[in-house]
């Protein structure tokens, strides 16, 4: 008796173990690259793998959109939680144009998160904010520090100084 319920044991946890092996493995064949990846195909994509996003995942662009896409203004906390660093050199030349022409937007949106943060912040950003920051990090060729948390907010003086810049670079 007791040879039976152990075999029986033993056979429903393979079972399970090798259901559990085939439902959750990673199957390369439907891997696409993120970089080419709608927002909502994105942010669809990571609900089903449950991955949390990585800046590494996102452009200045899509960063922007995802952050106002998520934005509900009838909500106190309004932040995306992203884990990982910004890599090296994320802003590129062909993000200048966007970020530029929405530097001066005091649009809300959602706030930055990194995932080890313990700290729920209730005020909102705004997309002029994190584009001035981009864009600072694109002059001085520095990388992107948001810190645990991030909710930034548009600056005449930087918008003058990027604006500057920007009419420099043009000639």
């Amino acid at each position: 008796m007791k040879k039976g319920i152990l075999s029986l044991i033993i056979i429903l946890t393979l079972s399970a173990g090798a259901y559990l092996f085939y439902t959750f493995k990673i199957n390369n064949k439907e891997k696409k690259n993120l970089s080419t990846l709608s927002i909502e195909e994105l942010t669809s994509n990571v609900k089903k793998n449950h991955k949390t996003l990585s800046p590494k995942d996102l452009d200045p662009k899509s960063f922007i959109i995802l952050f106002k896409e998520r934005y509900n203004k009838k909500s106190p906390l309004n932040f995306v939680t992203l884990s990982g660093e910004f890599p090296e050199n994320w802003v590129r030349p062909k993000d200048v144009e966007y970020l530029i022409s929405v530097m001066n937007s005091k649009e809300k949106c959602c706030g930055y998160m990194n995932v080890f943060s313990s700290t729920l912040l209730t005020e909102d950003a705004e997309v002029g904010g994190f584009a001035i920051i981009f864009l600072n990090s694109y002059i001085s060729n520095t990388k992107i520090n948001l810190g645990l948390n991030s909710n930034p907010k548009i600056d005449k003086e930087s918008i003058k100084k990027i604006e500057d810049w920007y009419r420099n670079t043009k000639k």
